[in-house]
């Protein structure tokens, strides 16, 4: 795997916030890691050591990292994202007065 920088001004192509974008990324990233462990899961029924050996023969360890991958996926706009809807606040006058 090869590892390069991310220029600034490529990261903060879709919107202005470093912050933003980390959180969209790393959002992304758990999603992969959660596919992934889904996907292994369903060996979890291993009684002994010859299926383990299987199961690891057919491991892909070359796999992009799920960081790199989401970091990628950002960076080509593959990715879609929206904004939570902000929260309407009540001033607390209001309910008291209810």
């Amino acid at each position: 795997m090869d590892i390069k920088a991310i220029r600034l001004k490529e990261f903060l192509k879709k919107t202005d916030s470093i912050y933003k974008n980390i959180i969209i990324t790393s959002s992304r990233a758990r999603q992969i890691i959660d596919d992934r462990f889904q996907e292994l899961s369903v060996e979890e029924d291993i009684e002994d050591s010859d299926q383990l050996e299987t199961l690891l023969e057919n491991v892909d360890h070359d796999i992009a990292k799920p960081i790199s991958q989401s970091t990628n996926e950002f960076m080509n706009e593959e990715l879609e994202w929206r904004e939570p809807e902000e929260e309407l606040e009540t001033p607390i006058d209001d309910l008291n007065e209810k």
